[in-house]
């Protein structure tokens, strides 16, 4: 069943928790300053394949759907030929890597959705230096037809702070033919960093590109924040909040900035996250649901039961 029609059905759709700060915090391992962790493909100690194994079987273990992405928002051309994997095939081994994990659960595989993940050019957690709409498409659409030709199951951009840069992505995404997501950072005045509202971004893309995406998200972001950001004068009662379809949740409450310049992991009682959860799940009807920084399987997990109940 493609991806579409699970988010059209009355069923859930789990993303993965944490990998980036896990990495580092549980297993002490220093990330690329490039890439970050696409290069742990490669290792042979199976960090990140432990951690992909955790989330694949907990929804197993309760039977809901799950989309996983490639371990690549900080990969492009110019990172790629900057870090010390240049000489590797990143993108399209990303994606095989994650094909050749889901063929591991034969009984499941066809639940198991994999994704292209892309990013900003820059500092996510920044808006001033964002892409124009023109210069991000020439610049995405790059990374864009490696996934094309590694034939993923959809596209994701995580973690747009800034609408033209968004906008310019995914011109580059509607045009593989592939399914897209657009996720933004998001405060909880209900604006991306730039100060676009989440109806108005949503308006803006939905109005400039076709194919649209098939829904919105915001990742790294605290489940208590999303729903004040929501809730806020500029998305209430909004049109364009219905295609908003899930969160991966940041385990603190902190501001993007206050994040992006924590020196230590913040992590919040996973109770009461997963309380905001469900409450965003049934007043906005979100289908796709994950973790970010500071979650890890026991949120998982947790989360998971909880949408069976």
């Amino acid at each position: 069943m493609r991806l579409e029609n699970y988010l059209k059905s009355d069923s859930f759709i789990l993303t993965e928790g944490a990998l980036v700060e896990r990495l580092k915090s549980e297993c002490q391992i220093k990330l690329d300053s490039f890439i970050n962790h696409a290069g742990l493909i490669y290792d042979d100690s199976g960090s990140l394949t432990k951690l992909y194994r955790q989330y694949i079987e907990i929804a197993i273990k309760y039977d809901i759907p799950i989309m996983l992405m490639t371990p690549t928002r900080k990969v492009n051309f110019e990172t790629h030929k900057k870090s010390m994997y240049s000489e590797s095939a990143l993108i399209k081994d990303g994606c095989t890597y994650l094909k050749n994990l889901r063929n591991e659960y034969p009984a499941f595989c066809e639940k198991v959705f994999i994704g292209g993940l892309l990013g900003c050019r820059g500092d996510a957690f920044k808006s001033d230096k964002a892409l124009g709409i023109d210069d991000s498409y020439e610049f995405h659409k790059i990374q864009v037809s490696q996934f094309k030709d590694a034939q993923v199951d959809f596209l994701f951009a995580g973690l747009m702070p800034e609408i033209n840069e968004a906008i310019g992505m995914a011109k580059a995404m509607a045009e593989s033919g592939i399914s897209y997501i657009i996720s933004f950072t998001v405060r909880k005045n209900g604006c991306l960093l730039d100060g676009t509202s989440i109806a108005n971004a949503i308006k803006l893309i939905d109005s400039k590109v076709y194919p649209k995406p098939i829904g919105y998200m915001s990742n790294c972001i605290h489940p208590l924040n999303l729903k004040l950001a929501l809730e806020h004068e500029v998305n209430r009662d909004a049109p364009e909040i219905s295609r908003f379809l899930g969160i991966q949740a940041n385990a603190s409450s902190l501001s993007p900035e206050e994040l992006n310049n924590s020196a230590e992991l913040q992590q919040e009682n996973f109770d009461d996250m997963i309380d905001e959860i469900t409450y965003l799940t049934a007043k906005f009807n979100l289908k796709i649901l994950g973790g970010c920084c500071g979650t890890d399987e026991e949120f998982f997990e947790k989360l998971a039961k909880k949408l069976l109940q």
